[in-house]
């Protein structure tokens, strides 16, 4: 058991490991501060891919064009470090739309990854590193990506990630609310795997923005026993909870 945990952790240590543990680095920098540095430039990322995605990606395809022998040799199997970062990619779109408003840093990560990630296999196949033709024993490993890509297009879009979530959460948000309301004082915080900033202690309730999210305005929930006020952006949720948003920031 020792040897083949030793063995396992020998793996990462290889050249084609290094990209999956680099996104799933900036992943966990980017979940663990969400009001940190690197998050917040993560968020501006959109902004700048917009004039540059295009010229990248065009880019992309001359370098790979130029580098992949022609006539195309057979391709390798996806071996465990591109499928884990294809599995790194969807989480962080997954986790991006699980929120409020939606995390644009969590979602910039994952786009980036599914968008630069075939790029960097098909270069990866001209390396005398990755190994023998074929590739890794499977050929399962052909449809595990394109499986996960599908069953997170019909996660984000045929359910609710931020319902789903809120629902696992609500319990121990109720108490946190609960216990605000009671001693008239609320702190910045995690609970129940959200990062609570902004908490405001009225006197029919208490609200909360959730870090991260939001592009051009703050977004969060609301705790109102006697019901939401009259002013201010509101939808209810049920069981006295509402989901708000803040005005634009522009």
């Amino acid at each position: 058991m020792i040897t083949n945990g030793t063995a396992a952790l020998r793996r990462l240590t290889f050249p084609g490991f290094r990209g999956p543990i680099l996104v799933a680095a900036m992943l966990t920098a980017v979940v663990a501060l969400p009001d940190g540095r690197l998050h917040n430039r993560f968020t501006l990322l959109p902004l700048f891919m917009i004039g540059l995605i295009f010229p990248l990606l065009l880019i992309g395809v001359v370098v790979v064009g130029a580098t992949v022998s022609w006539p195309l040799t057979r391709l390798r199997r996806p071996g465990t470090s591109a499928l884990l970062g294809v599995a790194l990619g969807c989480a962080a779109i997954v986790l991006g739309m699980s929120v409020p408003g939606q995390d644009v840093a969590l979602l910039s990560v994952g786009v980036l990854t599914l968008i630069g990630l075939p790029f960097a296999w098909l270069l990866w196949q001209q390396w005398s590193v990755a190994g023998p033709a074929g590739g890794p024993a499977g050929r399962w490993r052909w449809a595990v990506a394109p499986l996960l890509v599908a069953a997170t297009a019909l996660t984000v879009t045929q359910t609710d990630p931020a319902e789903a979530r809120f629902a696992l959460a609500r319990p121990a948000l109720t108490d946190w609310a609960a216990h605000a309301l009671a001693t008239h004082e609320a702190r910045p915080e995690w609970v129940a795997g959200y990062r609570l900033t902004e908490t405001e202690v009225t006197h029919d309730g208490v609200k909360f923005a959730i870090a991260g999210t939001g592009l051009f305005a703050h977004h969060g929930y609301a705790y109102f026993p006697s019901g939401a006020p009259a002013f201010g952006y509101y939808t209810p949720l049920g069981n006295d909870w509402y989901e708000w948003s803040g005005p634009d920031r522009f």
